[in-house]
């Protein structure tokens, strides 16, 4: 999708590479492009954008299958620090993490990166903040070795409140400003976007567009 074009309550063009088509409604969740695509259509809260630079680790354990018992010992995790703390400051207030099939343990911190246009990112790794991250698993996370990681690069797209926006606007059905917390909401967000986008019917006012 490159541009939208209300054309009335009822009908909006979708421009794409290749052709226009017409529809009664269009779902944008379009993420870190969010405000480029809406502007103009949709009034938006600042959505500031960041890069972040979680890492997976590989694990000292056998995980899954592996395992004789067949037990995963990687829950999903959050680990937060009390401000005034050296490891607040250190380890940018908090860690999250997930064990991931084939690919290691996953390590990040929560919305600490850097301001970003989505469409100049480098994707390189920040060696400073790699290193706390390594610090941190050396310090937090015996079972995986701190040496041995795999760098990637995501976005956030992150609201002042931290809220979503879920909401619409005529034909236009935004779903944007997921904070780093969306992906664990998702049927949930599907079924108020499929409301939404049939009868217009709105969730809590938090996650309305304007608020």
């Amino acid at each position: 999708m490159r541009a939208l074009t209300v054309r009335g309550d009822d009908a909006v063009e979708i421009h794409t590479h290749d052709d226009v088509y017409l529809a009664r409604r269009v779902v944008v969740a379009a993420g870190a492009w969010t405000t480029t695509l809406l502007d103009g259509l949709v009034a938006l809260p600042t959505l500031r954008v960041t890069e972040e630079q979680p890492a997976y680790f590989a694990p000292l354990i056998p995980s899954g299958t592996d395992r004789a018992d067949g037990a995963d010992p990687w829950p999903s995790f959050v680990h937060l620090f009390g401000a005034g703390t050296r490891e607040f400051d250190s380890f940018h207030r908090g860690v999250y993490g997930l064990h991931t099939p084939g690919q290691g343990v996953k390590v990040g911190f929560h919305g600490s990166g850097p301001v970003v246009d989505p469409d100049q990112r480098d994707f390189a790794a920040e060696p400073t903040q790699l290193a706390a991250l390594r610090e941190y698993v050396r310090q937090w996370l015996p079972g995986v070795n701190p040496a041995v990681c795999h760098p990637i690069s995501c976005t956030y797209t992150t609201t002042p409140d931290s809220h979503f926006v879920l909401d619409r606007h005529g034909p236009v059905v935004v779903a944007a400003g997921f904070s780093g917390h969306g992906f664990k909401f998702v049927p949930a967000i599907g079924a108020v976007l499929a409301e939404l986008a049939l009868d217009g019917t709105r969730p809590d006012s938090r996650f309305a567009a304007t608020r």
